[in-house]
This record gives C-alpha cells, structure tokens and sequence, in this order.
C-alpha cells in the first residue's frame, strides 16, 4: 500500500520533470522522436525517419544554428522539400514557441495546404495534438486559416493577399513554392518583402523559402539560391571515393548507373544511394542555400527519371521545361521568344482530305469581336500532335439574331477523313470577355450539350501562375457554364508547340488554304514573351508585337477545348462513316478543286 511519504516523493519527481527545460533537440531529431507521418499523404504513414532521405538532415538542423537566419531550398518534386517545412512548423509549435507565417502562393492553395497537410499532421502527432486540438469553425483561435497555442500560433497566408501577409509581426516565416507568386500582393509590392518585414522585431527571426524552380531570368528561388552558400549534396564514388553531387549528364541511360566525375566508373543507384554524403557549399554567404534533384530521391528511381525524360523529349519543349524543373531542380532557359510567322506559312501542307488521318478528334474556338465571329477548327491525334482543319471569319451586327444563328449553323459542320469517317466539333471554347458578355453566355448556355462552353481570361497578378484551367463557375442571372483560363499557360504551350520543326508530339501543321492566308499567321505570332522587372523582382509578360492576335488567343482557346475534354486517343471521336466514297481532293494554292 502506498504511503504519504511514497506520495510526496512521487509528486515532487513529477514536478521536477514538469519543470526541467526540455531536452536541447534539432529539428531533425524532434521530427525523429515525434513527428508522424499522415496517410493522406505520405505511402509511408508511420513514424518519421530522417534516415530516409539522409540529406534532409543537415538542411533541417540548419534551422537551429542561431547564426543562420536564412535558408533556401531549390529543389525537384519528390524529394521532400514540404516535409522539412512541415518538420520545422511541428518543432517551433512543439519545442520552440513562436509566432509564425506559412505563406502559399495563393489564399486558395493555403487552405488546401493547410487542411490536406497541416491538420492531418496536427491530428496524428500527439505532442502537436496536446497543444493545438481540433480545428472548429467557430473557434477563432483555431480556424483553418490561424491556429494558437501555448506561445504562438500558424497564420496561413496568400501570397495574393496582402491583408495575410502584413497583419502581424512573426518570428518563423515558412513561405513554400515561392517562385508561383505575384510579383505584387495587390498594390502594396512584392509578397516576399512584405512577409520578411513582419520579421524585423525579432533578433532570433528565421525565415525558410522553398520552391521548385521555372524560367531562367524569372525564377525566385534562383535568385535566393545564387546569394546563399549554394549547397549540393556530395556523394563519394562507391570506387574510387571523390566526392561529387549527382548530376544527369553523368548518367549512363543503358546502364541506368552514374558515372564517376573522377575515375570514369559507372556505379548503380543503390551503390551512390548506401555511401554517407555530405553537403559542400560553393560560395561563401550568410544565406545557407540548398540544391536537390530527383536523382537523390529514396522514392524515386532512376529508371522512372531517365523513361520520363525521354516521353519530355519525344513530346516537346513544354514538357522538357516541366521535366527539367521537376526532375533536376534546375531553371529553364527560353530559347525562342518569338516565332517567325513567314516559317510557319511556308511549312503549310497539302491535306489528302478534310480530315488527315491522324485526326482523332475536333475542337473548335469562337473570338468574338464587335462585328464578326472568328473561327477555329483544329484536329488533335495522339501526344497532341495538331492539325489546322479551317480558320472561318462570320461577319455581321452582333446585336442582331441572325449572326447567332449562323454561327450555330456554322458549328454544326462536319468533316470527313479520306476512309469515308465523318467528324464533328467535340468541345468549343467561346471567349465571352468582350463588349456581349451576356449573349455569349445565353448562346452556350443553351448549347452546353454540344461541349459549347463560354471561357475567360483568369485576372492574374504580374508574375503569378494560373494553369490553363483554372477554375469554373456559373455566374448569375444565365447560370452559364464558364471557364476561367490562365492564358498565359496556354500562350506558353502553344509557343512552344509552333517551335517544334519535326512530325509528332505537339506538332502543329497547317493546311494550304482553309482560310490559313499570310494574316492568320502573322495574328498567330502576334504576341511575344518578355521578361521586365518591378521593384527588382523579374516576371515575364506577353507582349504584342500587331495589333491583330485573334489566331493566338484562338489556339489557346482549342488547347483549353483539348484540355476540357482530354479525349482517349486509343479511339475516333466520329459521327459515322459515309458509305459512299470520297472525292479525293487536289489543292493548288489555297484552291480547291
């Protein structure tokens, strides 16, 4: 039976142990001892093991060297630049109390981040469970958006919303995929700097920015990373043991191995992935700065990365940037800005009927102007390859029925391939961002069972990434389907499908006449990409070289339609086959005869 005595004694170690200061951990070993892993994200839900991915470690641990103040991560996907955020957002809750700022490039993406990641992250640890809770709609100290506890508390921001990023001071600034924000948080400036002056009270401030890289020139995080120690993580030869970073132009396709920088050897992944490696900067700065890429990866292998170049490559340059900024960690550099419009007229070529024969399916694109409609029609085959079908201008009072129910008429047409297979218009994207906003919408509204969807430019600040489709909506009083586009994704795509100069993926070709004339091709090479700068920090912009560009906006429009319906190019999307059969067709300068 237990005494007082005994009692007392075990109340005063208790005590003792409720006041002891915590154990002096890093962030990588509180994320060893506490942090769990969530199965919504993570193939590996469990306990977290930093031994993982080894060259976490050191970046992670850099957090607590009280001399460091800012860290940057230019990194590829897969390998785990948001875990160490989420590791660093867990320790300063845990062990380190502070008021902090977890900044996402848009609001919408931060409440994404916060309830796919942060809250499952809060659930399945419990030291952070103990401190935080649930998240309550009602509780204004733990919302979705701001969370409090004992010492501090996680305000998620917008880097587009500039009342999130100046509302507070903050000691931790966590700002993740930094090179997809606006140049300018509305009017008041750059969202970095607006963020990193909440800092400014706090001596111990420590402030994270990560973020996969993109265009050369334009790129955030390059310019963080080339101020900072610029770090890689050094391997030594399994044979000759120099140390040296992964690199993709040492690998070895047949092999799948690495070539040694020193020795000449090649060596498989696993051999590279056992040795214990080390990070060597190559500059001297008080910014550490850390460079990964997909090759050091425990999740990825590099039989998955040298196949997923190869399918970049056979598909073209917009896919090889993707590549290149997810897979290596590395900025893109433009090669052409602009294309030549007399090149592309003279590559036009002689269709054997309506509908070439790698046509699988048709799209069609309406730019609406005060007196006339301009059209459209492009044919799509496997890997995006593309065929111009016919570009049709309607002319007429746009404020009078009779035009409507001729481009109704109009987009009811079919095509026929030489076999006989007759096609009709699949998906067609409308540009309702003109002076007949509503009429656009009442006609697709009442179309919508024919894919005839109104689309409109997304109101993207400078700098800003918006995918092709970015959102859709069904504004009121027609309730139309509407598609908002980031129409810089798609000026991007199209460029760099005009760029490519063989037959395949992406190709663009273009039939001689059909209404493709020398000034279709100069309003389809009407706009060019250049990069300007406002208060130091760089964005690039598409800039018009003429006055006309309906034939660019209108292959961005097809590339959305192609984009709505993501068609199964294993099939024909046809109406039927003509049982008779076809007039062959012969072209002699734009003239059918």
């Amino acid at each position: 039976m237990q005494t007082i005595a005994d009692s007392k004694k075990l109340f005063q170690q208790l005590a003792k142990q409720a006041l002891a200061p915590p154990p002096n951990l890093t962030v990588s070993e509180w994320a060893d001892a506490h942090r769990k892993l969530s199965r919504e994200s993570s193939a590996e839900a469990g306990q977290w093991r930093t031994s993982r991915a080894p060259y976490q470690r050191a970046i992670m641990d850099a957090i607590n060297d009280p001399y460091t103040e800012d860290i940057v991560i230019m990194a590829s996907a897969q390998v785990g630049k948001s875990e160490i955020l989420l590791n660093a957002l867990g320790y300063f809750i845990d062990f380190d109390p502070s008021p902090i700022l977890f900044i996402q490039p848009s609001g919408e993406k931060s409440k994404e981040f916060s309830k796919e990641r942060i809250a499952p992250m809060i659930r399945d640890t419990p030291t952070l469970f103990e401190r935080i809770g649930e998240t309550k709609s009602r509780d204004s100290s733990n919302t979705i958006m701001f969370k409090s506890f004992p010492g501090g508390f996680i305000a998620m921001g917008g880097a587009n919303v500039p009342s999130s990023l100046a509302a507070r001071p903050i000691r931790v600034l966590l700002a993740d995929e930094i090179d997809r924000y606006p140049v300018s948080a509305g009017d008041e400036g750059d969202p970095l700097d607006l963020a990193e002056k909440r800092t400014n009270n706090f001596y111990n401030r420590k402030k994270i920015k990560v973020s996969t890289p993109t265009i050369k020139g334009a790129s955030r995080i390059e310019t963080e990373f080339e101020l900072s120690t610029k770090e890689y993580y050094n391997l030594p030869c399994p044979r000759c043991e120099e140390l040296q970073p992964l690199r993709w132009e040492q690998i070895d396709f047949e092999t799948e191995s690495h070539r040694c920088l020193y020795c000449g050897h090649l060596s498989n992944e696993f051999e590279w992935k056992n040795q214990q490696g080390e990070w060597v900067a190559t500059a001297e700065s008080t910014i550490r700065g850390f460079h990964l890429n997909e090759l050091l990866s425990p999740w990825r292998r590099w039989r998955e990365i040298i196949t997923a170049f190869k399918r970049a490559k056979r598909k073209g340059t917009e896919a090889l940037k993707v590549w290149t900024n997810t897979s290596l960690g590395e900025t893109w550099e433009e090669e052409g800005q602009k294309i030549d419009d007399e090149i592309i007229y003279n590559r036009r070529e002689e269709y054997e009927a309506d509908v070439p024969d790698g046509v699988k399916v048709l799209t069609a694109a309406v730019d609406v102007q005060d007196d006339r409609f301009e059209i459209e029609v492009v044919g799509w085959g496997i890997d995006r390859e593309s065929w111009g079908i016919e570009y049709h201008v309607i002319h007429g009072d746009l404020k009078e029925p009779k035009i409507w129910n001729e481009l109704d008429l109009w987009l009811q047409k079919t095509w026929t391939k030489e076999n006989g297979t007759r096609f009709g218009i699949t998906c067609t994207c409308m540009d309702s961002g003109g002076h007949f906003t509503q009429e656009v919408y009442r006609f697709c509204k009442a179309r919508e069972a024919r894919a005839i969807y109104a689309i409109k430019g997304a109101s993207a600040k400078k700098g800003e990434y918006v995918p092709l489709i970015a959102s859709t909506s069904r504004p009121k009083p027609l309730k139309a389907l509407l598609v908002t586009l980031g129409v810089n994704d798609g000026k991007s795509r199209v460029m760099s499908s005009l760029g490519i100069e063989e037959f395949g993926p992406n190709y663009c070709h273009f039939p001689i006449g059909r209404g493709y004339e020398r000034e279709y091709f100069k309003s389809l090479t009407a706009e060019k990409l250049q990069t300007r700068y406002e208060s130091g920090t760089p964005y690039q912009v598409w800039v018009k070289i003429r006055a006309r560009n309906e034939g660019f906006d209108l292959r961005v429009y097809n590339t959305a339609a192609i984009e709505i319906i993501n068609p199964n190019f294993e099939r024909e999307y046809s109406i039927a086959t003509v049982t008779r059969p076809v007039r062959r067709r012969r072209r002699r300068r734009g003239v059918v005869k």
